[in-house]
């Protein structure tokens, strides 16, 4: 076709077209998620209006393309009529509009994919985490999806079947016309109107299989389309990168990087097609696109999609129940009959619709405090157990009172009591209330019947040895209260309900106090464990010292009472024949012993002796040394310094010399001659 300026005038008109309506779906989405609580629909909503921006960009785009077209032809025009003039060649300085095109290419489109990578990516963060959090299912059986649910479904699958045909018509007329070179860039606009088109129609879809029995497609909605605007962001910014190493001929229109191929496909899903038959042809090497069997199968392939979706809309006539399982037959909504295991026949899906139940699974839930992580490696009452700890109700220790009466306070201890039952009664189960609430109903009862219990109790009672007493009764007063009875009598109790449910196991697994408290509970036990620790250490020295100083126990038992009787006497001031009889027994029980203190006795005994001998040898020595003195004193005293002289000069070097020498002069050799080589030599003596 004939690229003019009337062709860039035509694909700019379409865009704003394009841009109302994406902002008109959007807009309209935004207000039904808002008054409908859908957080799929408000997720959609902010996806949709990111792609008015791309919407936007292309209108810019194709007019500047017809603005430059114009300046084009004007130049053209000025040219031919100034070629003979003085302005001839002036032409080519008036583009203009050609280089506000280029810097639009080169810069504004790279600039509006960026930012709509920027917001898809902020679209992601803002929402996929709440996404997860509606879309798991808590510990405890309660369903925050049931919560959050769409309210207006009504509403839901006509803005949802809405989108679906407006953004597929939209988006496969402008795909039609994107076939052409000159608007090749309207294929990044499609595809924000087949992305439109695939929101609404899973929307749409999501609610008839909820009305179906199943809220699965609904459920992951709010994690699949910010997931999904998480990819988009990712393509934009990869195309953005390839942009800037693809080569391109001289006059290429770049292609914008928001024109997603994945959602190109959608919105031409003859591409598909082609596509998929050019790859295989090109395998093979031949062109199987114009065989008779590629054309039998085009042309039949709706009646066989059609033959393949009535067989399977018959076979939904058909259910097996399985043995562990009981089921209800619905139709409409009402139910029929309850099913046994095995085959069964009914009416086609939607007419009936079967509602499964495992009635021999063993369901466990926790009434207080769950249990500890994985990750908790010792089961301490001082550390964090990694849960959220409930705490019940008991009663504390009695405490005397100096009046003589017992006082009893109350006490909050956290307990673990893990419920585990099954189902007894199928009816009964299925009418206690909606499926995301049963176990929830179940817990309220049963935890009910926990608290009130327990409070009859105290803390030495759950922490003591009455726990395994309590536990079993515990499960049968839940078991009666579950079943519709009296805890107390087990009779028929006309103001309670039937849950349809059999407790199998309801018992106290752990119990502790709070972790602030957990330190000063256990300070009482450490101390008594202390003080027995000293009394035992003491009783040991004790003994290891009685043992080591008279032998045996019992003597030193026996020792200890007569010197207890001893002291009796020194302080009554008896006679002193009676004490020195006393202290004689002692001694000798002492000395007979053999043990440190008979051995004490007996070295101070030798001591004593050993001073007194030694004083008088130095007696008697001093009587021979005076009568010595006496016999010759002169004598006597050279004697003694001559021994003195001995034993001062004993070590000493003596030289001899006479009186007429004159300026005697010594040398001496001081050196050692058992140092350096001769170390190893024998010393001299």
């Amino acid at each position: 076709m004939k690229v003019d300026f009337l062709s860039y005038q035509r694909a700019a008109q379409v865009a704003i077209i394009g841009l109302l309506i994406q902002i008109a779906l959007g807009v309209g989405l935004l207000i039904y998620a808002r008054l409908g609580n859908d957080f799929s629909a408000q997720v959609a909503a902010w996806t949709i209006l990111v792609g008015a921006l791309g919407w936007l960009c292309l209108s810019v785009v194709f007019d500047q393309h017809r603005r430059e077209r114009l300046e084009a032809l004007e130049a053209e025009q000025l040219d031919a009529s100034a070629r003979t003039s003085a302005f001839e060649g002036a032409a080519e300085d008036l583009k203009i509009q050609a280089r506000r095109l280029a810097f639009m290419h080169r810069l504004l489109v790279p600039a509006v994919s960026l930012t709509m990578a920027a917001l898809l990516g902020l679209i992601c963060f803002m929402f996929i985490r709440a996404g997860f959090a509606q879309t798991q299912l808590e510990a405890g059986g309660i369903d925050p999806f049931a919560a959050v649910k769409p309210t207006s479904r009504g509403w839901a699958v006509t803005m949802g079947l809405g989108l679906a045909v407006i953004g597929f018509i939209v988006g496969r007329y402008v795909a039609g016309m994107a076939k052409q070179k000159v608007w090749a860039n309207l294929r990044g606009g499609a595809a924000y109107m087949a992305l439109t088109s695939i929101f609404g129609l899973s929307m749409a879809l999501g609610h008839f299989i909820d009305m179906a029995g199943s809220d699965l497609v609904l459920r992951y909605l709010q994690v699949a389309i910010p997931g999904f605007a998480a990819y988009l962001a990712v393509e934009i910014l990869l195309s953005s990168l390839l942009n800037l190493y693809r080569p391109r001929k001289a006059g290429d229109v770049p292609r914008a990087a928001f024109d997603s191929p994945v959602l190109g496909f959608v919105a031409s899903p003859d591409q598909i097609a082609r596509t998929l038959g050019g790859a295989i042809s090109y395998q093979l090497g031949v062109d199987i696109s114009s065989s008779w069997a590629y054309q039998l199968v085009s042309r039949a392939v709706l009646p066989l999609v059609l033959f393949a979706a009535g067989v399977l809309w018959i076979m939904s006539a058909f259910t097996v129940v399985d043995t562990t399982e009981r089921a209800f037959l619905l139709r409409n909504g009402s139910n029929i009959r309850e099913l046994e295991p095995g085959w069964h026949f009914k009416w086609p899906w939607p007419i009936d619709r079967i509602e499964r139940t495992n009635v021999t699974g063993i369901r466990g839930m926790d009434l207080a405090t769950p249990g500890a992580t994985k990750e908790t490696r010792a089961l301490l009452w001082t550390n964090d157990h990694g849960v959220r700890e409930e705490f019940v109700i008991l009663q504390s220790a009695a405490v005397r009172t100096a009046a003589g009466t017992d006082v009893r306070d109350m006490a909050l201890m956290a307990v673990e009591v893990p419920l585990r039952f099954r189902i007894r009664d199928l009816a009964a189960w299925e009418n206690l209330g909606v499926p995301q609430a049963r176990e929830t109903i179940v817990r309220n009862i049963a935890q009910r019947e926990l608290m009130v219990f327990l409070a009859r109790f105290s803390e030495d009672d759950v922490l003591g040895a009455r726990r395994p007493r309590i536990s079993d009764e515990l499960r049968v007063r839940i078991d009666r209260i579950l079943r519709g009875q009296d805890p107390e009598t087990g009779a028929k109790n006309p103001d309670a309900r039937d849950t349809g449910v059999e407790v199998i196991s309801a018992g106290i697994q752990g119990v502790h106090p709070p972790k602030d408290t957990a330190e000063s509970f256990e300070k009482i036990v450490s101390n008594e464990q202390k003080r027995e620790e000293l009394v035992q250490r003491a009783t040991g020295e004790a003994i290891t010292t009685l043992t080591r100083s008279v032998g045996s126990l019992d003597l030193a038992r026996q020792i200890a009472d007569l010197l207890r009787e001893r002291d009796r006497l020194v302080s009554s001031k008896a006679p002193e024949a009676e004490l020195r009889q006393k202290e004689d027994q002692i001694a000798s029980l002492i000395e007979n012993a053999g043990g440190q203190a008979a051995a004490t006795l007996a070295k101070a005994r030798a001591e004593r002796w050993q001073r007194h001998m030694a004083a008088r040898g130095q007696a008697l020595a001093y009587g021979g040394r005076l009568a010595a003195y006496r016999a010759n004193p002169m004598l006597y005293k050279a004697s003694l310094y001559f021994q003195v002289m001995q034993e001062e000069l004993q070590d000493a070097r003596v030289y001899i010399t006479e009186d007429a020498v004159d300026n005697l002069w010594v040398n001496l050799d001081l050196k050692d001659t058992t140092s350096g080589g001769s170390i190893l030599a024998p010393r001299p003596n």
